[in-house]
């Protein structure tokens, strides 16, 4: 018997205490897992009997790794993201290359193209998931994802694509309507119907967030209609019923073609687009997507100033 095996007969309780101290949480360790919070916590103590040694500094309302506990996680993680690179490459599942995208990036940059990315992946069938929100992807089931944020995200590597700046765009034939140019104030953004997207949980900027930056509060009570997704935003901005955001890198090509016009300043924000994947979990195909996606942003980032 290996050793391993005669101090934690239970193999599961480490992938608990991993998946507890990556998240912070014994909560969200049992929502990942399954499992209910009492039960992670029961997990955590017989792996503490197990071991001798407290790996969690518990508080009334929080639990901190302790010194030994960081030591173990670090082992832990190196050992799990080998074993499951190793399974991906012998398993039926390593023929599907899984890419996370939010839909305006997959509408407006992805699907256009999906004919090079194959070729690019000639290996691999694609799977591309859209994602609305972050916590979809704390399982962390796929091979990469593109991300808006600032590039730290636990358990990942990550690459710079661009950043996150945000003009307002409308068709040439509304602005004129509205009397709005690229010279535009927000002020005068401020007049016009505008296009929302729910913001709820999502990294990207809103309209509140873009006045912002020009100390003007967005009021309240203007009858908003709210959109779910972006590019459901961009169908409505194309069809001429109000000023969408626009992000530098999504609707260059838009604009380009002369489909949408900017109407006002551009706003930056602290966040970036990243294309993020799991920790050491390397292999030619994401080589092969990463020279792919700079390729593509590269292009289609064409319309902003500062690029």
């Amino acid at each position: 018997m290996r050793p391993l095996l005669r101090r934690v007969d239970r193999l599961q309780r480490l992938a608990v205490f991993e998946a507890a101290a990556r998240l912070g949480s014994f909560t969200a360790a049992g929502s990942e897992l399954g499992m209910t919070q009492p039960a992670v916590t029961r997990q955590i103590r017989s792996l503490e009997r197990a071991l001798g040694t407290e790996l969690f500094r518990r508080t009334s309302n929080r639990s901190e790794l302790t010194e030994q506990g960081r030591r173990l996680l670090d082992t832990v993680d190196v050992g799990f993201s080998t074993i499951e690179h190793t399974l991906d490459e012998i398993s039926d599942m390593s023929e599907i290359f899984v890419l996370a995208t939010p839909p305006g990036f997959s509408e407006q940059l992805v699907v256009p193209h999906l004919d090079s990315l194959q070729e690019a992946l000639p290996d691999r069938d694609l799977r591309l998931w859209l994602y609305d929100r972050d916590g979809e992807l704390a399982g962390g089931s796929f091979d990469a994802a593109v991300r808006v944020g600032d590039g730290g995200w636990p358990g990942t590597e990550a690459r710079f694509l661009f950043p996150e700046r945000v003009v307002p765009v409308a068709t040439p034939s509304a602005a004129a309507g509205w009397g709005l140019t690229a010279a535009s104030s927000p002020v005068d953004v401020l007049d016009a119907p505008l296009l929302h997207m729910d913001a709820a949980d999502r990294p990207w900027m809103s309209w509140g967030d873009w006045f912002a930056t020009f100390d003007i509060d967005l009021p309240p009570g203007r009858g908003r209609v709210v959109f779910n997704n972006y590019p459901t935003v961009l169908q409505q901005a194309v069809a001429g019923r109000g000023v969408a955001l626009g992000w530098y890198g999504l609707v260059d090509e838009l604009l380009n073609s002369g489909v949408l016009t900017i109407v006002g300043p551009p706003a930056a924000s602290d966040s970036s687009y990243w294309v993020t994947w799991p920790a050491r979990r390397n292999s030619a195909s994401l080589t092969a997507l990463l020279g792919w996606l700079g390729e593509r942003v590269t292009a289609a980032t064409s319309s902003d100033p500062d690029q």
